[in-house]
């Protein structure tokens, strides 16, 4: 599939009725972002939900429970580490499945960052109602499985937020893809942004081969903890709590060292 440049493509003309699980592999991807999941139509005061499309390359399967069942799950985990009036940067927002439910906490503001040029185009539009407090940024980065023809490496990317301005940064999901390289790079960038005290939340695959603490490709990297727990504490990063397994990756919390 070609990678999107640009302007991204206005609606067609005579568009397609609906983006399905029986379709959505023919709908070329730089039309995906206009299009929502047909069964579950936008209520009154709500959002709409992403279609098939964007939920398979966000969460894999497009199930709707499953992308609902995550979403809900990290919501609760992220809000445990909220301050009053909080500002949130979500490293890899897909389609908003965390979005939505920080979008019912009125004081927060909120800055998404994602590859997937669709995702960030559609959240744009699912979330305009409250674009004075609710963000989203493309980056586009290479990644030889989701963005090979991305024009920045992660390592050059520095994060669309301010030295010490982020209460909390979430990141599901995205250190389970990375290089060891830009993983470090990311961790140093978490600790740049977040407030003294702030919290991240990131999750990881913990299970690298017997007498390895790092492997990787970009479809799934696996890192012993201990090596992890190393790896943020030489950006500037304390370990604060290990949650344990939420939808088949571990969860854990750091902190942002309170001097130095």
């Amino acid at each position: 599939m070609r990678a999107l440049r640009g302007d991204p493509p206005a609606a067609p003309d005579a568009p397609i009725h609906q983006v399905t699980e029986a379709n959505w592999s023919a709908v070329p991807r730089d039309l995906w972002h206009h299009y929502d999941e047909p069964t579950l139509p936008q209520q009154p005061g709500g959002f709409p939900v992403p279609n098939f499309a964007l939920r398979a390359n966000s969460s894999g399967g497009g199930s709707l429970g499953y992308w609902f069942g995550i979403g809900d799950a990290w919501a609760h985990v992220v809000a445990r580490h909220l301050p009053p009036a909080p500002t949130v940067l979500d490293l890899g927002c897909g389609c908003g499945k965390l979005t939505r439910f920080l979008a019912l906490v009125p004081d927060v503001r909120y800055v998404g960052v994602d590859i997937f040029l669709p995702h960030v185009l559609w959240c744009r539009r699912a979330f305009a109602s409250i674009e004075d407090r609710f963000a989203f940024h493309h980056f586009d980065g290479y990644s030889d499985v989701y963005n090979p023809t991305g024009a920045i490496q992660t390592v050059d990317y520095a994060l669309p937020a301010a030295d010490a301005s982020i209460d909390a940064v979430a990141a599901h999901s995205l250190f389970t893809h990375l290089h060891e390289p830009e993983a470090r790079h990311y961790l140093a960038e978490i600790a740049r942004v977040l407030k003294p005290g702030g919290r991240a939340v990131i999750s990881l695959h913990v299970e690298p081969p017997a007498g390895q603490a790092y492997v990787n490709d970009h479809d799934r990297s696996d890192v012993d903890l201990d090596y992890f727990l190393a790896m943020a504490a030489a950006a500037g990063l304390a370990h604060h709590e290990t949650l344990g397994v939420i939808y088949g990756q571990t969860g854990v919390v750091l902190a942002r060292r309170q001097h130095g």
